[in-house]
């Protein structure tokens, strides 16, 4: 499984007291980068958001199927609202306001600006989907969903999120989530704190370098063990729209707008995840007309 495919991995550090969560999602950014047209700045804070999604998925109970985790940044930088969504299977997805923001130079936190993080975790189709929402702090999406993870599930973990750009694309994305169990000493916890403080940038690790020895390499001296390669999880950039599931959101419409599209002979909608475009012809929006009636 070694290699450049993208995946999440497990495994385990100073004799069980921390839980390791990775994962290696640079194609999976590259193909957000080049569905939806990101600038760089847009990719590297998006790329960061889906894989902050995916390690957030992957923390879910694993037994049960189509649990997500959705990341909603609203906040008021030039990049608008940015959205990531993870399954706990691997797939990944993601979306950006404003693409291509006029300042070039910005960094991805002075593009997100300040504003609200909204966390939501989903198990479709049964059930409500679980909303914790927390300000940002300006300090980078990292740092945020260490404060989110604190703050809903009172767990001491770090995390390691990066994306390398380079002038053809995204050279590599990953990221890096490690947790603290409830009995793990002070001093062990501080011993990987340095660790991680002193580590080098797990996005140029992994430029040359799979993520199984990135994580190895960042974890050097804390006995750090990956849990075997048949626990590892494939990740893939995939869109879980529907021609069904473009259609529903013209049914809120009002209803002189539905009669408008009918005149015109149809209308057109494209998912702002993959771009994927359904056309819905007059005969197709007669139906939701009758939905105003009732």
């Amino acid at each position: 499984m070694h290699g450049t495919a993208d995946r999440l991995i497990q495994g385990m550090a100073a004799d069980g007291h921390f839980r390791v969560l990775a994962a290696q999602t640079t194609t999976a950014v590259e193909t957000a980068r080049e569905i939806l047209d990101l600038a760089p700045v847009a990719t590297e804070a998006l790329g960061r958001s889906m894989t902050g999604a995916l390690l957030l998925a992957r923390m879910l109970d694993k037994d049960v199927r189509n649990q997500y985790v959705s990341l909603r940044f609203d906040g008021d930088g030039p990049l608008g609202t940015i959205i990531a969504e993870g399954t706990i299977g691997g797939n990944v997805r993601g979306y950006v306001a404003n693409p291509v923001p006029e300042d070039p130079a910005l960094d991805a936190e002075s593009a997100i600006g300040n504003g609200s993080l909204t966390v939501i975790r989903g198990t479709p189709p049964e059930g409500k989907p679980y909303t914790s929402q927390i300000l940002l702090g300006g300090s980078g999406i990292a740092t945020d969903l260490t404060r989110y993870l604190m703050r809903s599930e009172q767990i001491a973990s770090a995390v390691l999120l990066g994306v390398l750009n380079r002038r053809d694309g995204v050279a590599s994305a990953g990221g890096l989530i490690i947790q603290a169990f409830p009995d793990t000493p002070e001093e062990v916890i501080s011993m990987m704190e340095n660790r991680i403080r002193e580590a080098p940038s797990l996005s140029t690790l992994l430029e040359t370098m799979p993520i199984e020895d990135a994580v190895a390499t960042i974890l050097e001296g804390t006995n750090y063990k990956q849990i075997d390669d048949g626990h590892a999880q494939p990740v893939q950039y995939a869109c879980s729209c529907t021609r069904d599931r473009a259609l529903a959101p013209l049914a809120l419409l009002d209803q002189s707008e539905i009669l408008e599209m009918i005149d015109e002979g149809g209308t057109e909608v494209r998912c702002q995840f993959c771009g994927r475009r359904y056309t819905f012809s007059a005969d197709d929006l007669l139906p939701l007309t009758a939905e105003h009636d009732s």
